[in-house]
């Protein structure tokens, strides 16, 4: 007598607090960012169905936290934050880089290298603990600015002479915000300084909390071994990277 056949799991449906981080997440932008695209895409092949749900972005992960949704992503684990969350294994990881004039470049290997150097830094955000290490230190010399458009259009003027962003991000802006003949003056360095990894957060008292994390982590894995995670990523990439309107 034949065993009755195993039925698949079902197929759940979820919803993930989104927010506006061009070009990794964004309601505007192709497949809602690269980011968000690698996430739908890989709970699909868990038997997941994802809604995105957009907040302003100082509630996005709060939303997550208290069960407003049922998760979010693009997040760095924290011992703060792994009170409230689960955490799956890491979709990709933000790369902090050093953009340059392409006349200008400045190799280094050390902190040390780079002293007396002009570097920009962008009010209110957070560049890593060793590079703030070096700012104490006095060993890097910073200039601020109240936005990343701002210290890139001092980089392109020679007013600083390195500026610290999240690879994507940087590309992402110079493609959408400088006209060709200027954005092809700037260069990212290869060498980036710091990486944070970009999980998905699922609310820890979830009744099917840690059944999300395990389906999205064989889904990220079905999908990386299959070969689509890399297509997907460039595809989506180079999709967000195409200016649809300059804005100067």
């Amino acid at each position: 007598m034949q065993a009755a056949p195993v039925e698949a799991a079902p197929r759940l449906k979820i919803t993930l607090s989104n927010q506006e981080w061009p070009p990794y997440m964004g309601q505007e932008l192709p497949y809602d960012g690269i980011l968000s695209r690698l996430v739908k895409e890989a709970f699909a092949r868990g038997g997941v169905d994802v809604t995105y749900r957009y907040y302003p972005n100082n509630r996005t992960l709060q939303s997550a936290r208290n069960g407003q949704v049922d998760g979010s992503f693009g997040w760095a684990p924290t011992a703060e934050r792994k009170r409230d969350l689960l955490y799956t294994l890491p979709v990709l990881s933000a790369r902090m880089v050093f953009f340059q004039r392409k006349e200008h470049r400045l190799d280094w290997s050390r902190w040390a290298d780079l002293k007396g150097v002009r570097v920009g830094v962008t009010v209110g955000n957070f560049y890593s603990d060793d590079f703030d290490a070096q700012v104490k230190n006095g060993m890097l010399t910073v200039d601020s600015a109240p936005d990343d458009l701002i210290n890139l259009r001092k980089l392109l003027a020679g007013r600083i002479d390195l500026f610290p962003i999240d690879l994507e991000v940087g590309k992402y802006l110079i493609a959408h915000h400088f006209p060709p003949a200027q954005a092809s003056l700037l260069d990212a360095q290869n060498k980036s300084f710091w990486s944070a990894p970009l999980h998905v957060v699922i609310w820890r008292k979830h009744a099917r909390g840690k059944e999300l994390v395990e389906r999205f982590n064989h889904g990220l894995k079905a999908l990386q071994d299959s070969g689509d995670f890399e297509r997907l990523l460039q595809e989506t990439r180079e999709a967000c990277l195409m200016p649809r309107s300059f804005s100067p």
